[in-house]
């Protein structure tokens, strides 16, 4: 029988994901303090920096297994976290932030469900939700990417799947990478906005707000320290106009062939995300 943890809500069997702080200790949770301090076996993607949290927050960790799985661990290793979780179960936390984002967690979770093993989560701060708070663009939608590619052209094919997508899209980038990265990205996207966000929740934390056409005029003012997150704004109105228009041209063709013009309406709605009524007036104009 499953024992459950008093008050954290984890499992002594299974795999429980605990989120850390993204920059301040504070951030960490009762729940993921809970956890921590109940389990026996820790997985961490990098043993020393949980160590070096756990003294920071004043956990003793003597009688703990630390063990190591990260990106580049083997099976071997898989296999070992997941009879650990079956037997005596254990958690699982990356360097910062969630486990799972943009962090090795997701083949774990896949293979622990696969076999019917109970997986678990202690939530936390995200920088993804608190760059998105602090940028000044618009929550809903949202798209997450995570790292970029670093081939030119596989982030030329990004931009134009941006293009394609209304809302707000994010992703994170080093600080080696990031004035390369907006070069690109603001030259072709020009009339978007952008936030830059850096060092969150830390002291320094800092957010840049700035239209595409902008960016040489500021990009001398961004400090190069920390992580960075990107954050684009789509309107999508420039986009959705020309191809509706292009789309529209097409609609008079067809209907010149018999097409009944109220469904066609309905059907450029659909695709260019205009009201039907809206549509079918620009074609009778037409």
């Amino acid at each position: 029988m499953r024992k459950k943890l008093a008050k954290s809500g984890c499992f002594m069997s299974g795999i429980c994901l605990v989120t850390l702080p993204i920059g301040n200790k504070d951030d960490i949770t009762l729940k993921a303090l809970d956890s921590i301090k109940a389990h026996k076996i820790i997985y961490a993607e990098d043993t020393r920096v949980f160590k070096e949290l756990c003294q920071k927050l004043n956990i003793d960790y003597k009688d703990k297994e630390i063990r190591s799985f990260h990106d580049h661990s083997s099976e071997e290793n898989l296999k070992g976290l997941l009879k650990t979780a079956t037997q005596e179960g254990c958690i699982f936390t990356s360097d910062a932030g969630s486990p799972l984002i943009s962090d090795p967690a997701y083949p774990i979770i896949k293979a622990a469900l696969a076999q019917g093993i109970d997986v678990k989560t202690c939530g936390g701060v995200s920088s993804i939700i608190v760059a998105l708070e602090l940028s000044g663009l618009a929550p809903i939608p949202f798209h997450f990417h995570g790292f970029l590619a670093r081939e030119k052209n596989r982030v030329l094919d990004f931009i134009t799947t941006l293009k394609s997508q209304y809302g707000t899209h994010i992703i994170f980038e080093g600080k080696s990478r990031v004035m390369q990265t907006l070069e690109i990205l603001t030259k072709a996207l020009a009339n978007y906005e952008f936030a830059l966000a850096r060092e969150l929740t830390k002291e320094f934390e800092s957010v840049y707000r700035f239209k595409g056409e902008q960016f040489s005029s500021i990009k001398d003012a961004i400090v190069m320290k920390g992580e960075f997150v990107i954050l684009i704004y789509n309107p999508q109105k420039e986009s959705l106009m020309t191809e509706g228009n292009q789309l529209l041209e097409l609609a008079q063709d067809i209907l010149k062939n018999g097409a009944k013009p109220k469904k066609m309406a309905k059907l450029l709605s659909l695709i260019t995300q205009k009201p039907t009524k809206e549509v079918y007036e620009i074609m009778s104009r037409n």
